[in-house]
């Protein structure tokens, strides 16, 4: 739902940031969080291989899996 001119001039005065502004940062923390999840769970499975307690299929699977949820996210967030 869009804010209207007033709403907008409102919300940039008490705040003393725009909602564009706002948005674009709450999108940041987000995504960062989610590529860090990521990054996080592919080392995590990559230790596990090479430690022989997971195959190679589970790992690239594991992987693949993540990254389309990363992309999704990606895709709604936009």
């Amino acid at each position: 739902m869009a804010m209207s001119d007033p709403q907008k001039t409102i919300f940039t005065a008490t705040s003393t940031v725009s909602p564009d502004v706002l948005t674009t940062v709450i999108a940041s923390v987000l995504m960062t969080a989610a590529l860090l999840w990521l990054a996080w769970m592919a080392y995590s499975q990559l230790r596990l291989w090479q430690s022989d307690q997971s195959s190679f299929y589970d790992l690239s699977v594991n992987i693949a899996r993540s990254c389309i949820i990363v992309l999704l996210l990606g895709f709604f967030i936009n």
